[in-house]
């Protein structure tokens, strides 16, 4: 398990969790009809190919810095934004303050996938029947260490694949998500003070209920896919 980009080797399966909000988004866009999901590192680049792109199909702009819906924008951060209202059958140029940033510096290197709490089970479906024998799971966090809500869905993974032979960073995720105090200190941790000052107290609850949606966000070329279609 990795806090952050990873600076050494990684697995050829890679997955990145940001469970506030990023990946809880990205799996409840494509599990309400998003065609797919470009991920963008800056904001500028993703206005960038919306306006080259509109003319020809659906295009949408989302995403947040800080937790803030940036200038321009169509849409936020919030998983309750993604409804197929909004966003069914449409492509989304997505940008966010860690998920992006990281994605862009492993792309290339592995299969990457995006898990949450939301899809804790689905993802560790998908990695099993792929027979994935090793997996890097990459926390977005801070350089100061990473956040306990990313802990929380690394361990719901971890947990759902019955992997024994774990590193201890690993095991220490485990833990955590198996103590049954696991959801009320992901709420007093400092994204969800964040996002409560701004006012996403239902965003919260959203992106700490588990195995609610089957979506597996995977990149395929340079966009984020359900790979779970494929597999039906």
């Amino acid at each position: 398990m990795v806090n952050g980009v990873p600076t050494e080797s990684i697995s050829k399966v890679v997955v990145i969790i940001d469970v506030f909000r990023a990946s809880s988004t990205i799996a409840a866009a494509l599990a309400n009809g998003a065609e797919s999901i470009i991920p963008f590192s800056s904001i500028r680049s993703a206005i960038r190919f919306v306006n080259a792109a509109k003319h020809r199909r659906k295009v949408v702009l989302a995403g947040e810095r800080f937790g803030i819906t940036p200038k321009s924008f169509d849409y936020g951060a919030s998983p309750f934004e993604m409804s197929r209202k909004n966003i069914e059958e449409a492509t989304i140029a997505y940008s966010s303050t860690n998920l992006t940033r990281i994605l862009s510096r492993i792309r290339g290197r592995s299969k990457i996938l995006i898990g949450c709490l939301n899809n804790a089970e689905a993802i560790a479906s998908h990695i099993k029947k792929a027979r994935s024998k090793e997996v890097t799971i990459v926390v977005c966090g801070r350089k100061q260490g990473p956040f306990i809500e990313d802990l929380s869905g690394a361990g719901a993974i971890i947990d759902s694949l019955g992997a024994k032979d774990l590193p201890d960073d690993a095991l220490v995720a485990l833990g955590l998500y198996r103590n049954p105090n696991w959801r009320s200190f992901a709420e007093r941790g400092r994204v969800a003070k964040r996002l409560r000052s701004l006012g996403f107290e239902k965003d919260i609850g959203y992106c700490l209920a588990v195995n609610t949606t089957s979506a597996v966000p995977g990149l395929a070329r340079n966009k984020l896919v359900d790979l779970s279609l494929r597999f039906r």
